[in-house]
Parts: C-alpha cells; structure tokens; sequence
C-alpha cells in the first residue's frame, strides 16, 4: 500500500495514542446491520447506519454513523463521517479526487483528517493513493468481513516480509495513519463502519492463522480459517 514507510516510520506516533489495540485474538460472533438508509439534500447524498458487533470477550457494541458526500463520486468530492460506538464520537473529513475509474476498482486520492476515538484515532492526518474496489455493500452482506479480512491478510504479510514484529502489525494497520486498511472502504458507509469496528480483532485472528499456515497459502484461505469467508 502507498505510505507504508511513512507509517512504519511514524509508529512510534501513532501506534498508541487514543486508542489500545488488544493483541489477543477475539472470535468476532455477530455484524448486524440494523438499519441503512440513504437520502439527497441539497444536492449531497446522506447514508445514515447502525450497526450491532459482538466480539468474545467484549461488550456488545451500536455503532453509529453518518456519511454526507458531496461532489462528483466520478471526480473530485468530499466525504464527511460522524460516528459514535455508545461512549466516544469520532469525526472524519476527506477530500476524495477519483484519478482513475475502471470496471471493478478505482486508483482514489485521499487527503484528510479523522479526530476522535471511534474514527481510528484522534487527529490523524491523512495523504495517500490508494486503489479501492467500486464494490457496494448491502445491508447484512457476509462478503464485507471477507473483503476486509483478505485486505488485512495482504498487508499483513507485506509487513511480515519487511520484517515488522508480528506483535505490532495490527496496530500499524487498523490505527497508524488512521487506519489504511479501513481506508479502503472509505466510499461505502457500512464497509467502513464495520472495518473501523471489527478491524483489530480480525487482524489478530488473521496473524494466529499466519502463524500456523504461512502467507503463501493466500489470503483466501487464511480468511476461510479464520471462519469470515
């Protein structure tokens, strides 16, 4: 992924403050999308979303968030994120330029800032490329745990290969530079609620099973162990 020496390099920045990344692998049990429901106003188009997570060992969470994007998707646009898990509120700002479009993926521009702890740290500036799937998300689609889990996997053995300690990966991942990998959803709201939520948990699952197999059984097969595709 683009950035990653700027992230590796910053780790020690932004690996802990705002928010604890528990290395202990936690079976995630339910992803319930409860509601989902898209309006226009004022020429902006407004998702509203709750979503229901259930991680062993945790309290069960709602997840809540409101994504108003503005602009042409096509091109140049804005994409404002509020989201609240119950205790804390995060809020994100990201100016969007769609460099490239083809039929499954999108080469995206991404520049921005997330504040707070339920939106992958606080005040995390963000400026990167990133080529991200055009794929749209139904509320209750199994697909989206998969999709981020193979992402997860990817970047965990590129991290793995540069030699990062396996004890720090998922940290650089789901919290450094506000979160790369959850970047990848940044266009779907209910993709992007639901990788900020269970992220952590399926990163340390995704390593146990790394550990056991190896990176060159693909990330498919990883995230069949770990029971999300």
């Amino acid at each position: 992924m683009s950035q990653k020496t700027d992230r590796i390099q910053n780790r020690n920045i932004y690996m802990y403050d705002d928010l604890i990344i528990s290395l202990m692998a936690k079976k995630i049990k339910s992803v319930k999308v409860l509601h989902f429901d898209e309006s226009t106003e004022k020429g902006a188009r407004i998702q509203q979303a709750s979503i229901f997570i259930e991680i062993e060992g945790e309290k069960p969470k709602l997840i809540q968030g409101t994504q108003v994007l503005k602009g042409d998707v096509n091109g140049n646009h804005t994409i404002n994120y509020t989201i609240f898990d119950g205790k804390n509120i995060g809020k994100a700002t990201y100016s969007i330029n769609t460099m490239e479009k083809n039929i499954n993926d999108s080469k995206l521009k991404i520049v921005g800032i997330s504040e707070g702890k339920a939106c992958c740290g606080n005040s995390k500036p963000i400026d990167t490329t990133l080529v991200v799937s055009n794929k749209t998300y139904s509320s209750n689609d199994p697909s989206i745990q998969c999709d981020i889990c193979q992402a997860l996997v990817k970047e965990i053995c590129e991290e793995l290969a540069d030699g990062i300690p396996s004890d720090e990966i998922c940290a650089d991942v789901c919290v450094a530079g506000a979160g790369d990998i959850c970047l990848l959803f940044v266009e779907t709201l209910i993709g992007y609620l639901i990788c900020l939520s269970i992220c952590a948990s399926l990163c340390a699952l995704a390593i146990e099973e790394i550990t056991d197999y190896g990176c060159s059984v693909g990330a498919e097969y990883i995230c069949q162990k770990v029971g999300v595709c």
